[in-house]
């Protein structure tokens, strides 16, 4: 990937708190959320230019103002003296609304009269200046609350006495992070509200925005269903919300445990009837942001290193916690955690995650097949982070999900950090697929015998040209790569080795017993592979034998890449184990889908 400029901009953030920096995107705005800071969002104008605010909360349409209430009193009753004349004070606000965007505003200031309403032909007018679409009008009467009494399309309203509906009132203007101690750390999106958790004052704090209306944490008296939410998440500890992910339910993540808010009439989430937080389990979460895969949470816990999966489950009408490393605890053992991770769904269906001691772990998922498993990449490098951003490769009508590592690499002596983009999993020939860590591949017009890669000098590399292989090559001091055969497609990178190791068999006889401990010896050994070339194969990896894959091209051609099941040679050795390695030690690709044994049971 090569870039043209660099832009930057600066942030609120300092470089101690990227860690802790929660974030959730709407299109061109990037929410952000930091115990130490404000709520704050990345807003994007252009392709050049972005922009750090500071979220301010309330509507972006303004009160109407100049408000006057003026009584007209045409009867004071005056044939009977006045007696039944009895003027109350009548206190009157208006809040604008835009059409456009929804909005309603917080009330005018207030204003009064005196006037007795009852009487007919008494009445009062409101006048007001705004620059809404419509107007709400609302009066109290004496020291009691608002009520809605009507709307107006223009800048005044006439009041005959019109039966407040007091179940209807304005506006509270309210903003739940103005002082230190109230900052969330945690942000999301759920049904259409923006929300905000974990402060260091409420750590079992939520906060939703109002439905629809994103950075509006406003509320009505009394309270709306569409009004702004907060809820505390509250059991037999103290429950800090780690994070919330909206799958089917809207879940919280805290230290001591899973919740699940509910909405009071089972369908949605709304402030009136309030949500109900019902805790699904014991298994607390870490601060570290789960991975969504299907409708699948997967998240690391708040004690120990293993990885959980949190998903909804029919017999138990909630949500229960598996144990996804289950098979491949060793990855996990001691204080080795994952510090980051990213799903990339399409094409393979994989969640990419960094170690703390910098190893990179990829994690299978086919849940439709009930495919899953852990894979320990061991490359020259140490992975720091890791992002997945859907793209178009070169060439291509439909996106993949690109996997982004940033990776601290030790080139000729000098510690260096790259931004490494995942070669694209879509391609048709060993010409355009690159398996080499760090690499830069090149495609020319004529046919070249050099090349250039500066960023590694002095180190040694593995060139894949035009289909053939020439491994471990230096690169010179000045950068310059160079080959014996002149070739146009060109790939350059470091090399690694990619193993695959079978699990021991365990066979029942037609007997009744089984082989296990018992020595075994392999018979045929059959590999089933798409598009794959230059694999070895075989008992111990001191002693592993070429699969034979050239069938009929050309002499002096780069061998074809098979697919099929293929039969492979192996060492005639017995062992307690009948196991097989499969090994690519090339920059070429290799997929095995199946392995087939056939052991020989030794009944000595």
């Amino acid at each position: 990937m090569s870039v043209a400029r660099l832009y930057s901009v600066a942030t609120p953030f300092n470089a101690v708190e990227l860690s802790e920096i929660d974030y959730t995107q709407s299109f061109d705005a990037i929410f952000f959320a930091h115990l130490n800071h404000k709520p704050n969002k990345l807003t994007r104008e252009g392709h050049t230019s972005w922009t750090f605010l500071d979220v301010a909360f309330g509507p972006s349409i303004s009160s109407p103002n100049q408000l006057t209430a003026t009584p007209t009193t045409p009867n004071t009753d005056s044939a009977n003296s006045g007696n039944a004349y009895f003027p109350r004070k009548q206190r009157y606000v208006v809040s604008a609304i835009d059409d456009d965007s929804g909005q309603e505003s917080l009330p005018s200031v207030e204003v009064s009269c005196t006037n007795d309403l009852t009487l007919k032909r008494n009445y009062n007018t409101v006048t007001w200046a705004g620059t809404g679409t419509r107007y709400r009008v609302f009066r109290a009467d004496l020291d009691g609350g608002f009520g809605y009494i009507g709307e107006a399309t223009g800048t005044s309203f006439q009041d005959d006495n019109i039966i407040p509906d007091l179940t209807d009132g304005p506006r509270v203007g309210r903003n739940p992070f103005t002082l230190a101690g109230d900052y969330p750390s945690t942000v999301f999106f759920v049904e259409q509200r923006l929300g905000y958790a974990r402060t260091f004052n409420n750590p079992n704090g939520m906060y939703l925005s109002r439905s629809a209306d994103l950075e509006n944490m406003d509320v009505s008296r009394p309270t709306q269903e569409d009004d702004a939410i907060s809820i505390r998440c509250v059991a037999t500890k103290v429950n800090s919300i780690n994070q919330v992910v909206p799958l089917n339910d809207l879940l919280a993540f805290t230290s001591d445990g899973l919740f699940r808010i509910i909405g009071a009439n089972t369908d949605y989430l709304a402030a009136s009837p309030p949500p109900r937080p019902k805790r699904q389990n014991n298994r607390g979460a870490s601060r570290l942001k789960p991975v969504i895969a299907d409708d699948v949470a997967f998240y690391t816990p708040a004690v120990g290193s293993d990885i959980r999966a949190a998903n909804y489950t029919f017999e138990i009408d909630g949500y229960k916690s598996d144990n996804m490393s289950i098979f491949s605890p060793h990855f996990f053992e001691g204080d080795l955690r994952i510090v980051a991770w990213a799903f990339a769904d399409e094409p393979l269906s994989c969640i990419w995650a960094v170690r703390s001691d910098g190893a990179l772990l990829c994690f299978t998922w086919e849940r439709e097949q009930e495919v899953w498993g852990w894979t320990i990449c061991t490359t020259q490098g140490r992975y720091l982070d890791v992002a997945v951003i859907p793209e178009k490769p070169p060439g291509s009508t439909t996106a993949e999900h690109r996997v982004y590592f940033v990776v601290e690499r030790v080139i000729n002596g000098v510690t260096r950090r790259f931004v490494e983009r995942m070669a694209s999993a879509k391609w048709a020939t060993a010409q355009e697929a690159c398996f080499l860590d760090c690499a830069f591949s090149f495609a020319f017009d004529d046919p070249v015998t050099e090349v250039f890669v500066p960023t590694l000098a002095g180190a040694e590399v593995s060139v894949l040209a035009d289909g053939d292989v020439y491994s471990k090559r230096t690169v010179a001091a000045d950068g310059r790569v160079t080959i014996s055969s002149p070739s146009r497609s060109w790939h350059v990178g470091l090399a690694y080795t990619s193993l695959i190791e079978t699990l021991p068999l365990v066979i029942q006889s037609p007997s009744g017993g089984h082989n296990a401990g018992k020595v075994q010896q392999l018979g045929n050994v059959v590999l089933r592979v798409v598009k794959t070339r230059g694999v070895r194969v075989g008992r111990k990896l001191a002693d592993m034998f070429g699969l034979k894959t050239r069938t009929n091209e050309p002499l002096g051609d780069p061998k074809a890449l098979l697919t099929g099941d293929y039969l492979a040679q192996t060492q005639p050795m017995a062992s307690k184990e009948a196991t097989i390695f499969v090994e690519q030690t090339n920059p070429l690709p290799m997929t095995v889908t199946a392995i087939f044994l056939d052991p020989i049971q030794n009944e000595s």
